[in-house]
């Protein structure tokens, strides 16, 4: 069935709405073909991915926006909200001229090193602005063996995720976000506003996987187990009943910002494994810059007199001292470090060696994320542009290799602060970790 114009154009003005709304732009003029994205509205982005597979979603069809956020090689600097439109319809009239390769996403400030480098005073400051958790005391029978990713978020923890899910082994939800609250109740009562109820989904898309349920039926479970005050322990072992002889696979980076939170998969898990996933801080600040997480993050505070840069480092910095500190606790035997940049660009191999320390076998499919969406879990509770985890994932089509090094193109290592530097350096001589 041809879509008509008119169809592209009510559903792009009103994805915009939605968006506008979501992100409490200044923009107070109707959406009309003449209105500017980033300019007008204020888009980042993550709110141009976000945009892109609603449409996508809505009209029922692969678009391919890759091809209109990148152009002869650069990045856009803006849209209009009519040139989405025209893109939208010419594609859609000639679907064959989709690239088979995405590209990133549209382009934002570069990052320099012009600013002031972060302290050790700014690392203290940035850590008193988390918030403290409640955990529950180490008693009773521990849950079966799971397996946690722990790395800071924007570390390709998303990619890693799903291409775990490839093998017929291993169960790799969306984010779960379960570890770091002490009850179900208290989970729900963090995450429920705006910005981070998506997070919730996690643990509903996991239980429509293993029960065969509805996403209605999945949430009216959960929502009994709040009211019954089920310790979120219990919630874990709920999920892993439903697994046979599979493996949890946990990817949640929020844990890695406290050292008592990685605490407790020791405390609740049976001889847990761990993968520590690591990337270069230039490109990890890169894609949070590109995201602007900042205003997506539960466990951070939108008032931070901090810079995104700065924050997106010191992010970098503490998740990963968290993690190499708990990690001289953990058996060496039950840690295993790979990088982002070994992943895209040598993904088989790098799923050969995950698949051995994970006693499973490799599975050809785990180097082919972006096949069934369904089964690994990237099309969300309600909707794809919903999913808990790294929207920029559904923009692509393939492994790209040239992302391990992209950010070279806007910034480099002049920008990190000493405290950054020295940990990058000194990572080879740690136990628990790899070479970025």
């Amino acid at each position: 069935m041809t879509i008509q114009r008119t169809e592209v154009e009510r559903t792009v003005f009103a994805v915009v709405d939605e968006l506008l709304e979501a992100i409490d732009s200044d923009y107070e003029a109707a959406v009309s073909a003449d209105t500017w994205l980033i300019a007008d509205g204020g888009f980042s982005s993550i709110d141009f991915v976000q945009m892109t597979v609603m449409i996508e979603e809505q009209l029922g069809s692969k678009i391919g926006f890759q091809d209109m956020l990148m152009q002869h090689g650069q990045y856009v600097d803006d849209l209009t909200v009519g040139q989405v439109v025209d893109f939208t319809v010419e594609r859609l009239a000639n679907p064959q001229a989709a690239r088979p390769a995405a590209a990133a996403v549209v382009a934002t400030p570069q990052v320099t090193g012009t600013g002031a480098r972060i302290t050790e005073e700014d690392v203290a400051a940035f850590s008193r602005l988390i918030k403290p958790r409640r955990v529950l005391p180490a008693t009773g029978r521990k849950n079966k063996r799971a397996v946690f990713i722990l790395s800071p978020p924007r570390s390709g923890s998303t990619l890693l995720r799903v291409m775990l899910a490839g093998n017929p082994a291993l169960f790799a939800p969306p984010e779960l976000h379960l570890l770091s609250y002490a009850t179900m109740a208290e989970r729900r009562e963090d995450l429920s506003n705006d910005h981070s109820a998506h997070l919730l989904d996690g643990t509903v898309r996991a239980l429509m996987q293993t029960q065969d349920w509805t996403g209605e039926q999945a949430r009216a479970f959960i929502a009994d187990c709040e009211r019954d005050g089920m310790s979120t322990r219990e919630f874990f072992g709920i999920i892993q009943t439903g697994l046979d002889d599979r493996l949890l696979v946990d990817k949640t980076p929020t844990y890695a910002f406290s050292e008592d939170i990685l605490r407790q998969a020791e405390d609740c898990f049976e001889d847990a494994l761990y993968i520590h996933l690591t990337r270069h801080p230039c490109g990890m600040i890169r894609s949070y810059e590109e995201s602007n997480l900042t205003r997506m993050m539960p466990l951070m505070m939108k008032n931070s007199e901090f810079s995104m840069t700065a924050l997106a480092e010191m992010i970098w910095l503490v998740s990963n001292r968290n993690i190499l500190s708990f990690g001289q606790t953990v058996p060496a035997e039950r840690w295993f470090s790979v990088s982002y940049e070994q992943v895209v660009s040598q993904p088989e191999p790098s799923m050969r060696r995950l698949c051995q320390f994970l006693g499973v076998d490799y599975h050809p499919d785990m180097i082919n994320p972006y096949s069934d969406s369904k089964s690994r879990m990237t099309d969300g509770v309600d909707s794809a542009s919903k999913m808990s985890g790294d929207l920029k994932f559904h923009l692509h089509s393939q492994i790209d290799p040239n992302a391990a090094t992209r950010w070279q193109q806007f910034c480099s290592e002049d920008m990190l602060g000493a405290q950054t530097l020295d940990l990058v350096a000194n990572l080879d001589s740690s136990p628990a970790s790899v070479r970025l």
